[in-house]
């Protein structure tokens, strides 16, 4: 079995990850500076962060250290979002981010259940749920304030949010749950071809199968958000940006190309990466005042 890696499979984590980086810039310029088609541009972030994380999660040495780096993360940006609200100076500039939600809250709550889901023990398994429960929960509390009615929920505040309720969260056990699948195509394929199930381990076809499942995934879970977000538009009569988030499906091209291989990963970038967000946020932000 050739397990070198071949054309189209030409995207490294390294790749992927800039990709994202650069989406999410796009989409926050965009944010700041009312540009529409730049928020388009921006739902393919969400998607690639996601399957990093899964795939960090799956491949990390150290899971421990792997959530300490997103939960410490998490802690500066709700302290960002905390400190948007009550400070005056940012409140008059019009920089408040109580809506906003954490993104890395998003992210370390995938990463969890992703890592409970890989836990050999039922009961341990189960627990799994509880990450999905919270943002779900998020979700009901920041829908309902939406509402405009002038109710604030005060028992789940607003800066321990995610960004996203439930839908980064479910894409992150999604992305975890194509390696399983695939890993049953591939079972089915060694039992029709009576080559040893090991020796598919790595090759191109257990890494396309698990590509190709991820972005089914991807599209089923983008198109039940949409679903979701619009049915609570039409409920409660807000307004939401959710019909752009259909975007986040083209996000799977990219994925289709991922060979599997993590690629550069230098400490300086693998720190960089995750510093990138509250930079480029104060950067915009400062640019955003001036202008």
């Amino acid at each position: 079995m050739d397990n070198t890696r071949k054309f189209p499979l030409i995207l490294s984590g390294f790749w992927l990850k800039i990709i994202a980086l650069l989406t999410m810039t796009i989409d926050h310029v965009g944010l700041a500076f009312d540009i529409e088609p730049f928020r388009y541009i921006g739902r393919l972030a969400l998607p690639l962060f996601c399957f990093m994380i899964a795939e960090g999660a799956i491949h990390t040495r150290s899971f421990k250290k792997y959530a300490l780096r997103l939960g410490v993360m998490a802690s500066v940006i709700s302290l960002a979002i905390l400190l948007s609200e009550v400070v005056p100076m940012f409140k008059n500039n019009g920089l408040s981010m109580r809506n906003d939600g954490v993104i890395f809250i998003d992210l370390l709550l995938g990463a969890v259940a992703v890592y409970l889901l890989g836990q050999n023990k039922w009961c341990i398994k189960l627990l799994a749920i509880l990450p999905l429960a919270f943002g779900v929960t998020s979700y009901i509390v920041s829908s309902y304030e939406c509402v405009g009615c002038g109710h604030v929920v005060h028992w789940f505040p607003f800066f321990i949010r995610t960004q996203y309720g439930w839908y980064g969260i479910l894409l992150v056990i999604g992305f975890y749950l194509a390696h399983l699948l695939a890993d049953v195509f591939i079972s089915y394929r060694s039992s029709l071809t009576g080559i040893d199930k090991k020796l598919y381990k790595g090759s191109n076809l257990e890494r396309n199968a698990i590509n190709i499942i991820s972005v089914l995934i991807l599209a089923a879970m983008t198109l039940g958000y949409f679903l979701c977000e619009s049915l609570v538009a039409d409920v409660w009569g807000t307004v939401s940006l959710y019909q752009i988030q259909l975007y986040a499906i083209i996000a799977g091209a990219f994925i289709l190309l991922y060979n599997g291989l993590r690629g550069y990963n230098k400490k300086w970038f693998q720190y960089g990466s995750y510093l990138y967000y509250p930079l480029h946020i104060i950067v915009v932000g400062i640019i955003q005042m001036f202008i």
